[in-house]
């Protein structure tokens, strides 16, 4: 896994290294693909992104660094938002807002330039409907996350199941291409996508321009079809992990500081997750060295880490608190016991990578510590093996299921020139782990094919089967034998106390199954469900009488789940 963490850092190296009022007008971004209903007319929208315009009566020599704009945001309720605004060419300025209440609300700006009379100290009123479409988002408002609940829910409670697809250079696929597959998304089951700036239209060494702007709003479209899709989105921020490490010179404290407060303004009003930047909890592979023998980061140890400090500001600026973490090194190397950034006050949930061993049976040491060591955090399974680059669509579908039912309610599927559009990474050779062949020309298939892979459509009836039960209030079993008594399986195992238990066995060369135990001595129905159709096979009724039930034999030998439900 080294050697493969070394190229990938590489690969990213080059190619990161290129509201009603006299004062304001109002523009509601809606999409003609997603229409949202309103209240009548013109009305915002309960958690929609709604814009408002203002400008300025002065000119600066450079608008993002000589003046700063605040609107602050109040309900009649007494809640308060104070949303951060961004210079957006000549003298506009611009705030996003996504109110969280229906109702009225006033507004007033707060400008670091007094005497600014088209910035500071304007004032409004707005009317906010409620949202009547059909997505979820919308309907239950934004993710959070709950101190020592493990999973995601969204603003009112409601649980929300993280199915993530990885697209970590999404600014460098055309915009066409990129609607094309996140509709294919949407309808295949994901719930997130999880993105990175690489490639990003923009040149952030020298300063905010006017020719960054372009890259900026280029960005702005597709975090605003994604809103419109539905999809919360996990996006890290500014600039690939790397250009705080080489580049790092270029990046006054004060200067990083304003480019995260402008990332908040841009896009905190959108349903986004932080995730800070790839691979830098705990320091981006600080002391490993590469398949050349230089140490893979040089410039920063997990104590002078400056992805802490733009983690730290997102935090600070962002009035919605969204959601944050920071991308993990590889289990081996980074796990909830030695992250280095758990005890930062914005971090709420762990992204993890974990590449579960697919031709055996998994360590379950890996969750575990997340489970026994996370803070009682989500902790999905972020960035696993990528389905034609270093699994197949067995391996890719088993992440899925083994995440789940070891405590880490969530997971990041990634396929074939989607994870990185264009791609040349690891392009020369066929690899073999696991026990799989991943040959040069399953690397080499383009994003129209990949994103039509059986697994997309399989992480879907993953969806559709943890939504048939209520999967958030599954304990994992891990190995623990009180609950499974192994047989010659590789399986994960999870229960709701003795009510229901769901296992999976991806021993993909016999039929071998085990022992559930711990259930009440009645009946029990029993079903075998097929991963790769979808397909519940017919329920039998068993009735148990010594608290175990023997399980017998997979229907065949794929991977299987087996649920288990007290009648």
């Amino acid at each position: 896994m080294k050697t493969i963490i070394s190229s990938k850092i590489l690969f990213f190296i080059l190619i990161c290294s290129m509201f009603s009022s006299s004062c304001g007008s109002k523009k509601e971004l809606i999409s003609e693909e997603n229409p949202i209903d309103t209240s009548g007319g013109d009305v915002p929208v309960q958690w929609r992104v709604t814009e408002f315009t203002f400008t300025s009566s002065k000119t600066y020599n450079s608008s993002f660094d000589d003046v700063a704009l605040d609107v602050i945001f109040t309900h009649t309720d007494g809640t308060e938002l104070k949303v951060p605004a961004f210079w957006d060419t000549d003298n506009n300025w611009k705030v996003r807002f996504a109110p969280t209440l229906t109702g009225n609300w006033t507004y007033k700006t707060v400008c670091s330039d007094p005497g600014n009379t088209g910035l500071h100290n304007k004032t409004g009123t707005l009317t906010c409907g409620a949202y009547t479409g059909n997505l979820d988002i919308y309907k239950h408002g934004f993710i959070k996350t709950t101190p020592n609940i493990r999973y995601f829910t969204y603003d009112d409670g409601t649980p929300f199941l993280y199915l993530g697809d990885t697209q970590w250079n999404m600014a460098a696929n055309s915009l066409i291409n990129f609607k094309k597959i996140v509709d294919k998304r949407v309808l295949q089951g994901f719930t997130v996508c999880q993105s990175g700036p690489s490639n990003a239209k923009y040149n952030l060494s020298d300063g905010i321009t006017p020719g960054d702007l372009f890259g900026f709003n280029d960005l702005d479209t597709r975090f605003q079809y994604l809103a419109d899709k539905g999809l919360v989105h996990a996006n890290a921020q500014l600039f690939f992990v790397s250009e705080l490490g080489w580049n790092r010179a270029k990046y006054s404290d004060a200067y990083l500081e304003k480019l995260c407060r402008y990332w908040v303004a841009r896009y905190s009003a959108y349903p986004v997750m932080w995730t800070t930047a790839q691979e830098c909890d705990k320091d981006f592979y600080h002391g490993r060295l590469n398949a050349t023998g230089n140490d893979e980061n040089p410039y920063y140890d997990s104590t002078t880490n400056p992805w802490k400090l733009v983690a730290n500001w997102i935090y600070k600026y962002d009035p919605y608190k969204h959601p944050q973490t920071a991308h993990m090194e590889y289990v081996s190397f980074t796990n909830a016991s030695n992250s280095s950034f758990k005890d930062l006050p914005g971090h709420s949930w762990f992204a993890v990578q974990w590449a579960p061993a697919k031709n055996g049976q998994l360590d379950f040491n890996v969750p575990k510590d997340f489970w026994n060591n996370g803070q009682g955090k989500p902790a999905p399974n972020y960035e696993g093996l990528y389905d034609h680059l270093w699994t197949l669509e067995f391996g890719a579908r088993m992440q899925g299921w083994t995440a789940y039912l070891n405590g880490m309610y969530g997971f990041g599927y990634g396929a074939a020139d989607i994870w990185s559009y264009n791609s040349t990474y690891n392009m020369d050779k066929p690899t073999v782990r696991d026990g799989i062949t991943i040959t040069i020309a399953d690397k080499n298939t383009k994003w129209e094919q990949s994103v039509e892979f059986p697994s997309a459509y399989q992480m879907g009836y993953m969806r559709n089967f943890f939504n048939s039960i209520e999967w958030w209030n599954l304990t994992p079993r891990f190995n623990d034998p009180v609950w499974f008594g192994n047989n010659g399986s590789w399986y994960s195992v999870a229960s709701k106390n003795n009510d229901l238990y769901v296992a999976y066995f991806y021993n993909n060369t016999n039929k071998y199954t085990g022992t559930l135990k711990g259930l009440a001595k009645v009946s029990y129905s029993v079903q075998w469900y097929n991963p790769i159709t979808g397909i519940f096979n017919a329920a039998t009724t068993v009735t148990i009488a010594d608290g175990t039930y023997v399980i017998g034999d997979k229907p065949d030998i794929n991977d299987w789940v087996l649920l288990v439900k007290k009648k």
